[in-house]
């Protein structure tokens, strides 16, 4: 039924895309509204992770201030650490050791909430999509509309913090998804036929030019629901196929400032879309500036 699905998106796209397997455990799809969510929670099954602040002036970016039961509280900050190094690659064992502090296993489904304050705030839990399903994780999903959208269907919030027990999972970095510098730069000196996709808004391109013979997707239009929701699918799908990108013919390289826009456009394309080849720039043009000061 799940293939049958992915596949019925990628003809909303008017694309022919290679099937991709999809392991029989998953359970989710890759955005989850709060009444689904809130019938996972009383099934027992989902892992809850929310990304937001411990504490925060506004509660609805503050996890103490009211989260889903049951949600751990991992905040972004942690999961871009890794990342820190703007030249080195996270490694097997920075992301294994996030995992696990996160106390994370692959074999139950991960749902990631977020605050959805602002559109934005989508890029950072599709940032954390991206590293676990980097790093091995396959049943994963964000909460559309985030606890904005939780809130607002008048579903439970507590302010009882749960803890994290750590687990023993292992976490490899898996590249499929990835696109390095080196990647980026063959692309520039034509020796790479990918496409690099610029997700930043016009008036962050204003401020820092687009890589050259970039093409662009705004990523906040990819957002078209209320208060930050990602809104109606075959919306996005149209979005995508109209888009100046050549999806069915070249590998895709999303990028932006810091990688958080950029992930909106890999996740609506290769996880809402199922479009394969997408790649996102993991240290993007504020790393890049520093790895390649003349590039």
């Amino acid at each position: 039924m799940f293939v049958v699905y992915r596949f019925a998106r990628a003809v909303c796209l008017g694309l022919i895309l290679l099937a991709t397997p999809v392991v029989a455990q998953n359970t989710l799809s890759p955005l989850i509204t709060a009444e689904t969510l809130a019938r996972l929670v009383d099934e027992g099954a989902p892992q809850i992770i929310d990304i937001r602040n411990k504490r925060a002036l506004r509660p609805l970016y503050s996890y103490s201030a009211g989260h889903i039961p049951g949600a751990v509280n991992v905040p972004l900050k942690e999961w871009r650490a890794i990342w820190a190094d703007p030249v080195a690659l996270p490694s097997a064992r920075d992301l294994t050791m996030l995992v696990r502090t996160s106390g994370l296993v692959k074999s139950r489904p991960v749902v990631i909430v977020h605050s959805s304050a602002a559109k934005g705030n989508f890029g950072s839990a599709a940032w954390v999509y991206w590293v676990l399903k980097s790093g091995g994780f396959t049943d994963l999903a964000i909460l559309d509309g985030g606890i904005r959208a939780w809130k607002t269907a008048g579903q439970p919030l507590t302010r009882l913090g749960t803890p994290i027990r750590r687990s023993r999972e292992v976490a490899l970095l898996d590249t499929t998804w990835l696109a390095t510098h080196e990647d980026v730069d063959a692309v520039i000196a034509g020796t790479s036929t990918a496409q690099l996709l610029d997700a930043r808004p016009i008036h962050q391109i204003a401020g820092s030019a687009s890589l050259p013979n970039s093409r662009w997707l705004d990523s906040g239009e990819l957002m078209n629901g209320p208060d930050g929701q990602a809104g109606d699918q075959l919306a996005i799908f149209e979005r995508l196929k109209f888009a100046d990108v050549m999806w069915d013919s070249q590998d895709t390289i999303t990028y932006c400032n810091n990688g958080l826009l950029a992930a909106v456009d890999w996740f609506m394309a290769s996880e809402v879309a199922g479009i394969p080849n997408v790649r996102l720039y993991g240290h993007s043009l504020k790393a890049r500036k520093a790895a390649r000061p003349a590039g």
